[in-house]
């Protein structure tokens, strides 16, 4: 009985998103602008808006696995490694806002290009479209990750499912699609996320008092002091975090897009102020709660998590199978499979955007070569889903992934982007920031793991394994100073 309530949950629910891209294929038909098929038309109001954005990092990975994981890891110091960077992110764009949209382009790589050449806009574009490729294939990992035992369907077989119900919708209404679909996922994430912290919490005040639970919660088993030390991630750890994450997060495609497709300035600050109130409650607020609930039920022994925990990457999915009860499982279900399918259809819609607007159609178009651009955008929006899913196939951490990804959009794009507005700066200094801290961040990311790098960095620095992003980062600003001496 439990089983098929899990299954026919989440039948109703890729039902529901793939009724809303067949909607939005319709809508789309009306419309003879390609544009219209990346930006929804430029008349996003600001509920659009700060939902979408809501939905998308309201995602399984970062909010729903990745997040809770820290908070069990560190405690409440982890709101340093999450949560206060994005808000930070929130702060930034909001006060530029009206500075971003009043630039000429609907892309970062097209506005590179007016300045720098198509040739840039390569360049720009294919980190993106691999940062967001990786970003994609880890949201549906993590979501297999937890379906796949609840729906009992073998772990590749969910993956595909996930891929096959986001490729179709996507393919169907582009960006379009992604927003509205993201208005529903927004609302089923943000009940599955409020119902398994009061459950988490229920579940842990059945045994004694709010402060008998607070005074019995142990130490987090990566911090080695109580949970409530708000710098246990320690110094080193939580500045490279802020260096990891807030260039790159500044220049971060997907809130870029949603601003420029709204329909004024006006709408695209409140949909800000709409994505900073939601990421307060469901980035810092319930995923601590969570996380902290986790670490007094299932208590680590030392540094050791209990094996069921999967590293704490598993949390949600035994929450749910020792606490939900039967009836409240099939709605969590639909939770998680919203909060799978939102940021997985943001981060490939980004990879398609890259991959297509900034590469593929001006190069037809440049070729005057007779070709159905609305057709080619549609195979690139399904090819960058199960693109994601080759890549899904090979994921193991979350902590690198996201902290590699993050770090080539500060190595990669983040230099060009404000070379963008810099008087002086060349296109070979741009090409040469984006090539240099592109390779260079892999290159150090290799040695960091096998132990090379740590030989030339102090203490504090090999400690965080985070090194590469400061060679990386230093490789791009010495590439751009250098190439400027260059013809």
């Amino acid at each position: 009985m439990q089983l098929w309530l899990y299954r026919s949950a989440f039948a109703l629910y890729a039902v529901a998103v793939l009724y809303i891209g067949w909607r939005g294929f319709q809508k789309s038909k009306q419309s003879e602008a390609q544009i219209d098929f990346w930006a929804a038309g430029k008349k996003l109001g600001p509920w659009s808006v700060g939902l979408s954005i809501s939905a998308s990092f309201m995602s399984i990975s970062w909010s729903c696995v990745y997040n809770i994981q820290l908070f069990y890891w560190y405690g409440v110091g982890a709101l340093w490694l999450l949560p206060i960077p994005w808000l930070l992110a929130m702060l930034f764009f909001y006060l530029l806002t009206p500075y971003f949209r009043s630039l000429p382009a609907f892309s970062q790589p097209e506005m590179i290009a007016r300045r720098f050449g198509e040739r840039a806009r390569g360049y720009l574009a294919l980190p993106l479209a691999f940062v967001f490729l990786v970003w994609g294939g880890a949201e549906i990992y993590a979501a297999a990750n937890i379906l796949s035992p609840l729906l009992e369907i073998p772990f590749n077989g969910t993956l595909i499912l996930i891929t096959l119900v986001v490729a179709t919708y996507s393919c169907m209404g582009g960006f379009s699609a992604v927003v509205s679909t993201d208005k529903l996922q927004y609302t089923l994430v943000a009940l599955f996320i409020i119902a398994i912290a009061v459950v988490a919490a229920k579940v842990a005040l059945a045994t004694g008092t709010v402060m008998d639970v607070l005074a019995s919660i142990p130490p987090p088993p990566k911090s080695g002091t109580t949970a409530f030390a708000i710098f246990a991630a320690g110094p080193a750890l939580i500045l490279m975090t802020l260096l990891t994450y807030l260039p790159g997060w500044a220049v971060e495609t997907d809130i870029w897009l949603r601003l420029q497709a709204a329909g004024s300035n006006s709408d695209a600050r409140k949909g800000i102020l709409i994505a900073a109130t939601n990421s307060f409650l469901f980035v810092a607020i319930l995923p601590m709660i969570i996380g902290l609930a986790a670490l007094y039920l299932y208590p680590p022994t030392g540094s050791q998590i209990p094996a069921e925990l999967s590293d704490g990457a598993k949390i949600l999915a035994v929450l749910i199978r020792d606490h939900a009860a039967q009836m409240l499982g099939a709605p969590m279900i639909v939770g998680l499979s919203a909060a799978a399918t939102s940021a997985t259809d943001t981060c490939c819609n980004v990879v398609a955007l890259s991959l297509s607007y900034d590469i593929v159609e001006p190069y037809l178009q440049s070729k005057a070569k007779k070709v159905n651009l609305r057709l080619v955008s549609r195979i690139m929006s399904a090819g960058a889903v199960f693109i994601a899913y080759v890549y899904a196939l090979f994921t193991e951490s979350l902590w690198d992934i996201f902290y590699l990804s993050s770090g080539i959009l500060t190595t990669t794009i983040f230099i060009p982007m404000v070379a963008m507005f810099r008087p002086n700066s060349t296109k070979l200094q741009v090409e040469a920031a984006a090539i240099t801290g592109f390779i260079s961040t892999f290159v150090f990311y290799f040695l960091e793991k096998n132990g090379w790098l740590s030989r030339f960095e102090p203490a504090w620095l090999a400690s965080t394994g985070l090194g590469y992003i400061v060679f990386g980062l230093a490789a791009s600003f010495a590439a751009y100073w250098v190439s400027k001496t260059l013809k």
